[in-house]
């Protein structure tokens, strides 16, 4: 019976009480456009599931073009800059000719202010974000309707194609403007009733805080956890040891905010049994990609109808750009958005790419050597996994010097700290390391945890 009553529930909120809400929506004019423009994107990403490549290429190329002319129309920053280095963006331009405009840095980003802001947005129309500010100042955006709508229905289309319709009973381990101690009001209560979802704060952990997470997640069951990655690996971990056997989620979990790391894949598969989807996406350009087949590959798949994704330079890996192909209320072309990827063969600047074989983490997320060699942070979290450690912070300061920061689990004694800090003394030659036990390590403005991080300068040629 109990089945029942939740088979029931659900039902009730994908077929009856999400659409009365899309109406609601509709019937108020401050929402209503970008609404229309959420369905159109369902609509479009439906029947552009079986294109072609060169049908995608050519769609692509056809809105790029379109995506440069207005921003050459309305704001004052691309106008002035097509204008200065001798580019039309009128003339039926190629993919190559468009790998030779300027990248867009946070830092320029910065500078060009209000001049990035369309100037054909009614001001009450633009919706004001802002990224979290994990690689320094945040970034300020501005969206019109048609980027929310689009942003908003890659979201749901990729939920979809997992068989989680909005509506679908879907626990959130998350936090910001989930976070159920930070906002309890009567609004976000109906909205968590009608989406059918549930909130669990990722920010205040403790085995207390686990063990009623856990016994809340059995009684309720979810379809699916959608979790911050370390977090999620840190609960799975807590199951594990203790020996349980969950029953949730019944379909899959799906991480994001962070990097997901091989060592929380395989505790998270062991502890749920389930398929672990990573989602990769931020603030500043909304959802970009997405592991859709994780047991037969990593590799994720791009929003190609939103979002043009390019490595920055030739070669498996490179920092990422994003050019956004319905940015009504502030154009952002060839954006570089501080993440490395690791792109599939024959991937070249300029040119859209449908795939991603990794997202290999922000740009400072490795450790700089004086000589200009570079060590990516993706290797430690595999050096720590044998360790009785909770978490750790690699953070490298301006002078070169690592302090390297451990929450210890029991079980970590001198022994421990030797072995860790011969092998990161091995791993960072000619580094001054100094090992200092905490009870938990620093996290980001966004609350996210990043394992290693560097303030030293990049310099020019640097090499792995």
């Amino acid at each position: 019976m109990n089945n029942l009553v939740k088979a029931t529930r659900d039902w009730l909120s994908i077929k009856a009480l999400v659409p009365s809400l899309h109406l609601l929506h509709m019937a108020r004019p401050s929402i209503s456009p970008g609404r229309s423009v959420f369905f159109e994107g369902l609509r479009f990403r439906r029947g552009a599931a079986a294109w072609s490549l060169e049908r995608k290429m050519e769609w692509v190329l056809q809105r790029l073009r379109f995506s440069l002319r207005r921003a050459y129309r309305e704001t004052i920053y691309y106008h002035e800059l097509f204008d200065r280095i001798g580019f039309d963006p009128r003339a039926d331009f190629s993919f190559e000719d468009f790998s030779r405009l300027p990248v867009l840095g946070r830092e320029d980003a910065h500078r060009a202010g209000r001049r990035l802001i369309s100037t054909a947005v009614p001001t009450d129309h633009l919706r004001r974000d802002a990224t979290g500010g994990s690689s320094g100042t945040p970034t300020e955006i501005w969206m019109g309707p048609e980027e929310r709508g689009w942003r908003e229905s890659g979201g749901e289309s990729f939920m979809r194609r997992l068989g989680l319709p909005t509506g679908t009973r879907i626990g959130y381990f998350w936090g910001h403007h989930l976070d159920p101690a930070e906002t309890d009001s009567l609004r976000d209560r109906i909205y968590c009733f009608v989406k059918n979802v549930k909130t669990f704060n990722c920010f205040r952990l403790s085995p207390e805080v686990f063990e009623s997470y856990h016994q809340e997640f059995e009684r309720w069951r979810p379809t699916c956890i959608v979790a911050y990655a370390g977090a999620l690996g840190s609960f799975a971990e807590y199951l594990l040891e203790r020996g349980y056997r969950p029953s949730y989620p019944t379909r899959c979990l799906v991480t994001g905010a962070e990097k997901l790391i091989p060592h929380h894949r395989r505790l998270v598969e062991t502890a749920f049994g389930r398929p672990v989807h990573e989602r990769y996406g931020s603030r500043d350009v909304g959802y970009i990609a997405y592991q859709m087949d994780p047991a037969r590959s990593l590799d994720f798949d791009i929003d190609w109808a939103d979002l043009l994704l390019e490595p920055e330079t030739e070669g498996e890996e490179s920092s990422i750009l994003i050019t956004k192909l319905h940015a009504d209320g502030m154009p952002m072309i060839r954006y570089r958005i501080d993440d490395v990827g690791r792109f599939p063969r024959g991937s070249c600047p300029g040119h859209p790419t449908f795939a991603l074989r990794e997202v290999v983490g922000r740009v400072t997320d490795g450790v700089r050597l004086p000589d200009g060699r570079w060590v990516h942070g993706i290797e430690f979290p595999h050096l720590m996994k044998d360790y009785p450690i909770r978490e750790f912070m690699l953070l490298q300061h301006k002078d070169y010097s690592v302090q390297f920061m451990i929450a210890p689990k029991n079980g970590f004694g001198e022994e421990s700290r030797r072995q860790i800090e011969n092998i990161v003394t091995a791993n960072l030659p000619g580094l001054d390391v100094r090992i200092e036990l905490v009870e938990q390590v620093p996290r980001t403005k966004a609350n996210k945890w990043r394992p290693v991080v560097s303030e030293a300068p990049v310099t020019k040629g640097e090499s792995r």
